[in-house]
């Protein structure tokens, strides 16, 4: 009778532990998962702590200022000052004396490779070497060598790129005839006639197009990621004008918010004082032409109100992080 009850429980036994195993082996993945999400939010945690630390301590706080624009006339700050920003582009992370300073720090943030660094330079302690300096020290320095290269080669590509947007040419409007100028030479107050398929230089307001309607199209998918195509329409006197010339006869002025990041909103005025009265009203974001979107249709004149780091694109933009 015994062996007969051995028998019959040996299966359940089986049975029993087939279950157990696989519910045991799950559990203990779960657990190392778990263990591993943990980690990685430290690390991310003491990451972004560090990043804040030095950000504010090296970062200064960018303070902008609404403007006033006449034509023909030096643009003002809110402030009464006539100095902007430049209007060259520079998305290059480094420059010659930042160059090693900067990738390295970007690499030893991370609390894993600064903990690395450690054990390696205590290897040059003879109380507490444990192996040979060579065996920490080399795999160090090929990552580190490695890191360098890739480094310099992206942002080199990114110099190069800057260059040719910074010499792309537009014409510009002047009272003694329309003149070239460069990009990265665009100022605030300027009169730059834009073709089709042509890069907007820097944000501006709509004049003039070639569209009786005073309407054109522009591309931002360089900007918000959209591919459809959006309107913009001119300011309706100054698109009623029969010559461009007759842009700088006006007593013209434009007031402009401060620089910021929303790209769907804008808050500005335009005033023209004329024999006939005055003629004002308000301007908006079908109105402005950001930089680093391209004009799809016709021919456009934009008055410059933001240039440089104060471009919407710009403020919008960060660097990429080293990896």
């Amino acid at each position: 009778m015994n062996d007969a009850l051995e028998s019959t429980s040996s299966p359940l036994s089986t049975l029993s532990k087939d279950i157990t195993d696989p519910i045991s082996d799950l559990s203990t993945r779960i657990n190392d998962l778990s263990t591993r999400i943990s980690k990685t939010r430290t690390n991310e945690n003491i990451k972004f702590s560090l990043n804040r630390f030095f950000q504010r301590i090296f970062k200064r706080q960018k303070v902008y200022f609404a403007r006033t624009i006449n034509i023909g006339k030096n643009a003002t700050l809110s402030t009464g000052s006539t100095k902007f920003r430049n209007n060259a582009v520079c998305n290059t992370k480094y420059n010659f004396f930042t160059f090693i300073p900067l990738v390295l720090f970007e690499q030893f943030k991370y609390f894993i490779n600064l903990y690395f660094l450690l054990i390696a330079s205590c290897q040059f302690i003879p109380q507490i070497r444990t192996e040979d300096p060579i065996t920490y020290w080399g795999p160090l320095g090929f990552v580190l060598f490695v890191t360098l290269i890739k480094e310099a080669v992206d942002d080199t590509i990114r110099l190069w790129r800057d260059i040719e947007i910074n010499n792309q040419k537009y014409d510009k409007i002047c009272k003694n005839g329309n003149i070239i100028v460069k990009s990265k030479n665009i100022k605030v107050g300027d009169l730059i006639i834009i073709e089709k398929d042509k890069r907007i230089p820097a944000d501006v307001v709509l004049i003039r197009t070639t569209e009786k309607t005073g309407a054109c199209f522009v591309r931002t998918d360089q900007l918000d990621g959209e591919t459809d195509w959006k309107l913009r329409l001119a300011i309706p006197f100054t698109q009623n004008l029969a010559e461009d010339s007759e842009i700088l006869d006006l007593d013209f002025e434009i007031f402009a918010e401060k620089p910021q990041k929303d790209i769907h909103a804008f808050v500005g005025t335009y005033r023209i004082n004329t024999v006939e009265g005055v003629t004002d009203g308000g301007l908006n974001v079908e109105n402005v032409l950001w930089a680093n979107t391209v004009l799809a249709s016709g021919t456009a004149i934009g008055l410059v109100v933001y240039t440089g780091r104060e471009t919407r694109s710009v403020m919008n933009t960060t660097l990429p992080e080293s990896k």
